[in-house]
């Protein structure tokens, strides 16, 4: 008995190490050109699914299966849609995949601090990974309210007659980079388009949608209509996911499921 138990943890131990390996490769991918290769993939998954299946053969589970498959079913269709709404790019859907294969439910060996966790392990993974990316908005913010108080409330020059909401948005998730430096950099979404005036004057706005399957700054001449200004224009860094990915999966081993806690906390607050 000893011996299964021993080899359950093992299995554990390899399924945690292999999934980490794999989101830490990724990471460093999308950290540098913001695209992974199909064959990180390509071998992440098969053993990965070896792994979870020889530990429910040893330790004949028959839950594990039915959670096995939700899991990925659950977590493939959040990924797919997410993706298709063009919120999420494919790299990040198909981490979460392989993830759902390898680690369909919470090491059992392992004990989280804050005792919270979502019944499918990818689900907490991804929620922690969400607000990791959502802590950059204060970063953003906290510059752009220095880089107001510094241009004495001429952040928005030249989109002056934006709606208030369109500028808030700008305000949270984007930065004003150099035009020059934009046509040499890639990784940036466009908070801006241009339109022609009365006169066929190009008149700057914000766009209110940006998304991961908008076309980047420097594909199909979008520059082009700047191609006269001076300056700085909105934009959107596009961030990395799958490094705050693989964060989220190291917060969900350690800590948990911050999300789900701090849900917690506020039922718990207002029940006493």
């Amino acid at each position: 008995m000893f011996q299964v138990d021993e080899m359950y943890e093992w299995l554990e131990f390899l399924r945690i190490f292999l999934s980490l390996s794999f989101l830490l490769l990724s990471s460093l991918y999308d950290f540098k050109t913001r695209e992974v290769p199909n064959w990180v993939w390509m071998l992440f998954a098969p053993p990965g699914f070896t792994l979870s299946f020889l530990q429910f053969y040893l330790k004949k589970e028959y839950s594990f299966p039915v959670f096995w498959s939700v899991s990925f079913l659950v977590t493939t269709g959040l990924s797919l849609a997410l993706f298709y709404l063009g919120f999420f790019g494919g790299a990040d859907a198909k981490a979460l995949i392989c993830l759902s294969i390898a680690l369909p439910t919470y090491p059992s060996s392992l004990n989280p601090h804050l005792n919270a966790l979502a019944p499918l392990f990818p689900l907490s993974v991804f929620s922690n990974a969400i607000l990791g990316a959502s802590l950059m908005v204060f970063a953003i913010a906290s510059y752009n309210l220095f880089r107001l108080i510094q241009t004495k409330g001429k952040l928005f020059e030249g989109l002056e007659n934006e709606p208030f909401r369109s500028k808030m948005l700008a305000f949270f998730v984007g930065l004003k980079v150099n035009i020059e430096r934009l046509k040499k950099e890639a990784h940036y979404i466009p908070l801006e388009y241009v339109s022609k005036g009365n006169h066929g004057e190009p008149v700057r706005h914000l766009r209110m949608s940006p998304r991961l399957s908008e076309e980047t700054l420097q594909k199909n001449g979008y520059l082009d209509g700047y191609s006269g200004a001076n300056g700085k224009i909105w934009v959107t860094p596009g961030l990395p996911f799958l490094v705050f990915v693989t964060a989220g999966l190291i917060v969900a081993l350690l800590i948990g499921d911050v999300i789900s806690w701090l849900i917690i906390q506020a039922i718990t607050s207002k029940v006493i």
